[in-house]
């Protein structure tokens, strides 16, 4: 894990741009790597923790006052170990009311549990209920932000420069140089021009500034109808549906991507880019917004899945140079030979970013379809388990490969630091896969656009005898909460550097119901960050480990120390009425095509409800000192707790249904109670 410097450092010499590449892209960070595809089909070998593969720290003094009712305990349980079982309801009202349900929402699940009566804490799932719509909101305000630009509020002086104003800018600058330009030189130019026309077109952007030549204006316009028709890749989905702003930037991009010119690397493909490259070189009205914009979008997502426009300006020097495109070409690979890439685009204005589970993904079915009863999301599961796929986060990583190295905790909870203080079941560890499979659903949703896709007690009273129990104010999984927490941290670095602070001091959070929060981004990208700092520090405690040792050494001053704990403590109170938790997690989104022609999507069904049992083993139970006279320990006990977790499938439907927006996802749900109807619903679309 980088220091924060260091990040600073890295994302300015992205910012500011060079004549090399933006990132080390030979082989566009796909790795080969040889194994029997077939150990991948295997159902996950999982089995329940030994208390022998335990070795605790025991740490002196390291208490925590923990209250049961009134009375406290100063307990010391970093020599402790904590069972968790995932367990069934028992008879009666909870079993009636919950077993087997499906909620639509948060919403109606806590209503059930209200009825049913349980001790309910926030799961994983929960807390990413809260960061979901954090995530979606942020991006979606970076995206219109940055598309129609920002200035300040005063005296409206450029903040950040439109994207769209640039692409307009671009067809002019390309109409210019075509004026003068030999014929063999206007090949080239006018068919960037037709490529950055079309993705305006395609968006419903008016180019009438750009005074193009009207057959070109066809040809543009003709590329943008057949680009939309290709539903997988040109419909807007996620949050792109929240505006008609969002849904052009959707569009826009994706043509911009070049997803539809796979495998392409002929002189004419060349060229094409070499032109825009021609134009954008000695232009610093466009060089700099464009290294502007290529830095962003590495950042907030990832590094990219294709060259960019930026990758050509070594090779080109101005428009004469496009008299000779082959030896630009012929230049271009002796020294970037054609990387690993399956289904992957060659060169893109604004490329997608690649991802290393789609990249495992590509790498191990490029030429065949996975068997049809195996699922990708359970090879991909086992790719992780078996660590045939690394996902620390290195000097080239984006937010998404901090976010999926978070959820890698979910699936080797052996190898974390709080391993050795809990000893989880075989159940309760595939309620973490689940939990797995749901968050990186809705995580990769986020990213749709732009991640490549596969293909006190009375003094005159005796001591109260009391019973100690794990006591567990949420989930427990503090590496989880730690990574997520350096994601945010990482981001809230690259924005500084590549937005910059007033870009983040006068933009705010969109909703999905279009509003905009009242409070500006950066502040709220901070506040976030704090709350996952302080939900590490109480899961931490609560397990018994010593979460100061897991720091990084410039991670969490005193004052930051107590103003996570604090946000922790207000949000943990008031979970139960955060606005974002009570947001509808239901969510599609595509993964990839199969040679079938079928497409595959992993979706997020709706909530349901897990009964957890939690007890200290039998010789390995803490230390309970009273913290007052009047309690004593009478017993160590097990406890039961509820979480609402997420139902997750994956789906196959057929090519020609465009992938369905959230709300036309949730409707169809809403037409059956559980997961094998709605599963069969889609398919059947």
């Amino acid at each position: 894990m980088r220091n924060k410097s260091a990040l600073i450092a890295l994302v300015l010499t992205v910012a500011i741009g060079t004549t090399a590449c933006l990132w080390p892209l030979d082989t566009l960070g796909v790795e080969s790597k040889e194994f029997e595809t077939e150990s991948l089909f295997r159902e996950p070998v999982i089995e329940d923790d030994v208390i022998e593969d335990k070795n605790q720290v025991c740490t002196p003094g390291l208490t925590t006052a923990v209250y049961y009712d009134q009375c406290g305990f100063n307990l010391n349980m970093s020599c402790s170990v904590t069972r968790l079982d995932v367990v069934e309801f028992p008879e009666g009202s909870q079993k009636d009311l919950l077993e087997g349900k499906l909620f639509p929402t948060r919403v109606e699940a806590l209503a059930g549990l209200d009825e049913a009566g349980g001790d309910t804490i926030p799961s994983m799932e929960v807390v990413n209920g809260t960061l979901k719509p954090f995530n979606d909101g942020l991006y979606a305000a970076i995206e219109v932000g940055v598309q129609q630009g920002v200035t300040h509020p005063v005296d409206a002086t450029e903040i950040y420069p439109s994207k769209r104003q640039f692409l307009l800018d671009l067809a002019a600058a390309l109409v210019t140089a075509d004026a003068s330009a030999t014929p063999t030189q206007q090949t080239h130019l006018r068919s960037g021009l037709v490529f950055v026309l079309g993705s305006l077109l395609a968006a419903g952007v008016d180019i009438a500034s750009v005074n193009a030549d009207a057959t070109l204006v066809t040809q543009a316009q003709a590329a943008a109808d057949d680009f939309k028709s290709q539903l997988l890749v040109a419909t807007p989905m996620g949050f792109y549906t929240w505006s008609d702003t969002l849904r052009e930037i959707f569009i826009q991009d994706r043509f911009l991507q070049n997803r539809t010119h796979q495998r392409d690397n002929s002189e004419p493909e060349v060229g094409r880019f070499a032109a825009m490259a021609a134009v954008i070189e000695d232009a610093t009205p466009l060089r700099g917004p464009y290294e502007q914009y290529l830095a962003l979008y590495a950042g907030l997502t990832n590094p990219y899945a294709s060259y960019a426009v930026a990758d050509l300006f070594p090779y080109v020097n101005g428009v004469a140079s496009l008299s000779d495109v082959a030896a630009i070409r012929a230049a271009l690979l002796t020294d970037h030979p054609e990387p690993y890439v399956c289904y992957g685009t060659w060169f893109a204005l604004f490329p997608a970013s690649r991802a290393r589970d789609t990249a495992f993904l590509n790498e191990t079915f490029c030429d065949v379809d996975p068997p049809a009863n195996v699922n990708l999301i359970d090879v991909l599961i086992n790719a992780i388990r078996d660590h045939l796929l690394d996902l620390e986060p290195d000097e080239t990583s984006g937010w998404y490969d901090y976010q999926l190295y978070a959820l890698e905790t979910l699936l080797v909870p052996e190898s974390l630091p709080e391993s050795d203080n809990l000893l989880l079941t075989k159940a309760y560890k595939e309620k973490l896969i689940e939990t797995f499979q749901s968050l990186l659903t809705q995580t990769r949703e986020t990213h749709a656009k732009q991640i490549e896709t596969f293909g006190g007690v009375g003094v005159s009273a005796p001591p109260t005898p009391v019973d100690v129990y794990p006591k567990f104010p949420l989930e427990p999984f503090p590496s989880f909460y730690l990574r997520t927490a350096r994601a945010y941290r990482f981001l809230e670095t690259v924005l500084g550097a590549v937005l910059g602070e007033d870009f983040l001091a006068h933009t705010n959070r969109m909703t999905e119901d279009g509003s905009a929060t009242l409070q500006p981004l950066g502040e709220e990208l901070a506040d976030i960050g704090r709350l996952m700092y302080g939900l590490y520090i109480v899961s931490a405690r609560s397990v018994g480990l010593n979460w100061s040792e897991h720091l990084l050494a410039d991670e969490l001053s005193p004052e930051d120390f107590t103003a996570a704990t604090n946000r922790a403590d207000t949000w943990l109170e008031t979970w139960k009425n955060d606005v974002d938790v009570q947001r509808d997690p239901r969510v599609i989104v595509p993964v990839g095509q199969l040679q079938t022609g079928e497409i595959l999507y992993w979706a997020v069904l709706g909530v349901k409800v897990y009964r957890i049992n939690a007890q200290f083993v039998e010789g390995y139970e803490p230390s309970a000192e009273p913290i007052s006279g009047f309690c004593e320990l009478r017993d160590y006990v097990d406890h039961d707790y509820l979480l609402l977790v997420e139902e997750m499938q994956e789906v196959r439907m057929g090519e020609e249904v465009a992938p369905l927006t959230r709300e036309e996802f949730r409707q169809l749900c809403d037409q059956h109670d559980n997961a094998s109807d709605i599963v069969a619903a889609l398919e059947a679309l």
